[in-house]
């Protein structure tokens, strides 16, 4: 498979948390080939299973949903108001276009603000929220007909490659969802001990059941959690993680140390370039949840390098992406019985 094609194909579809289901059926339909059974549990979530030779399971889990609004209000003139699914920056959403659910009916919108010209001194100081930002509903002949509770997405144009690099929505976190698939694609013509679990989970943005409900049924030894971190940008008291550099390795009180150990030792073994990224506390992804379930699992956060997180264009470079399916692969192919 195409890797760049994966990409674009993934981020084109609109899957915000709790409402993934468009999202989970097209992986689940390029799963089924890499994998000896598929099903989706009571969350939403898509697992796939690969016999290995029963020596123990290993997981991989990454999240499909992704941010959206949901509609708060609508005033009698066609314009409505927005609440968020997850963590959106207002600032990145006032003028762009965008995509009203409503049952079986798709709409159309535009998110507005206050011009500047009519904002008063005091006002033009203040960060925008959601209470001044308005969704233009009014294009619509039928507007009448969306509801409160009907579900927005912004109408990004399709994301595009450039230079090996792919610019679009909601990589954060379909990016991940590639690399499982590629890690499935290589584990095809590879022998190996462990039973491999293939996870696709869901509300990972607003911190959701998907993903420690889908390694509490898989009884994992194992996992890895795949997501995106900041990469190109420097955060105060931490090296820079950079773009086309490899996955960052987390390592820190919620990760696994010798797995860990045993990953690096991968990584240098097949010369595959990775970074470091230290995580003193909890790390804001599904590992927190998964490493507790049942009795305990071993579990290594891997981050692929993204800029822009939560707006409406992000950027990864594509050989993160193979990179990160690599390091997983030869993992689970050298991966024993302790």
């Amino acid at each position: 498979m195409n890797t760049k094609e994966l990409l674009l194909k993934l981020t084109s579809l609109h899957g915000p948390s709790g409402y993934e289901d468009k999202v989970v059926e097209e992986i689940k339909n390029i799963m089924k080939n890499y994998s000896d059974e598929c099903f989706i549990t009571k969350i939403g979530s898509l697992i796939c299973t690969k016999k290995g030779k029963g020596k123990g399971r290993i997981g991989l889990l990454a999240h499909v949903d992704q941010l959206g609004f949901v509609i708060s209000k609508i005033n009698d003139q066609g314009y409505a108001y927005v609440a968020s699914i997850g963590g959106w920056d207002p600032k990145v959403v006032a003028g762009q276009r965008a995509v009203i659910y409503s049952g079986e009916k798709v709409f159309k919108g535009i998110f507005g603000f206050l011009a500047p010209h009519l904002q008063k001194p005091q006002e033009r100081k203040l960060m925008p929220n959601f209470d001044g930002l308005f969704l233009d509903i009014s294009m619509n002949a039928n507007w009448n007909e969306i509801k409160v509770g009907d579900i927005v997405m912004l109408d990004s144009v399709d994301g595009f490659e450039s230079n090996n690099f792919i610019f679009a929505p909601a990589l954060d976190n379909r990016a991940s969802c590639v690399s499982i698939i590629k890690t499935a694609e290589i584990l095809q013509k590879i022998n190996h001990s462990y039973d491999v679990f293939f996870i696709f989970s869901t509300q990972e943005e607003i911190g959701g059941p998907g993903a420690p409900t889908s390694a509490y049924f898989s009884d994992l030894d194992y996992a890895f959690v795949i997501d995106v971190t900041h990469g190109d940008e420097k955060i105060p008291g931490y090296s820079k993680i950079e773009i086309n550099k490899g996955p960052a390795l987390g390592f820190g009180p919620v990760i696994d140390k010798e797995f860990h150990k045993k990953i690096r030792d991968v990584a240098k073994k097949y010369n595959i370039n990775f970074q470091l990224e230290p995580i003193p506390r909890n790390s804001g992804t599904d590992t927190d949840a998964v490493q507790l379930v049942r009795k305990g699992i071993s579990t290594q956060l891997i981050s692929i390098p993204l800029r822009y997180m939560h707006t409406p264009f992000e950027k990864i470079s594509i050989n993160d992406v193979e990179n990160t399916a690599k390091l997983m692969a030869f993992t689970i192919a050298e991966m024993e019985v302790q």
